[in-house]
């Protein structure tokens, strides 16, 4: 039975809590991966790196709002479907 927008309980904050930490860590640690290896490659100050590390952190804050919408204002899955289905 889904939840009614506006009531949550402990284990639904929980899991947003936990989705929104595993996000962030795994978009940082590619970005700034990919950054500190174009650093070693272009010989470059962490420029690289720094980018890597804000586009990481923008990136899983983007993902975080867009798990809010959807709890907040959850989509029939009838709704979604193409009316020639």
């Amino acid at each position: 039975m889904p939840i009614r927008p506006g009531r949550y309980s402990g284990r639904d904050y929980f899991g947003l809590a936990l989705s929104f930490t595993i996000t962030m860590l795994v978009s940082i640690m590619i970005t700034a991966g990919i950054g500190n290896w174009l650093d070693e490659k272009l010989g470059t100050p962490g420029i690289f790196w720094l980018l890597g590390m804000l586009g990481g952190i923008y990136s899983g804050f983007h993902l975080f709002i867009e798990q809010i919408e959807q709890m907040e204002n959850p989509i029939d899955p009838d709704e979604r479907a193409p009316e020639d289905w």
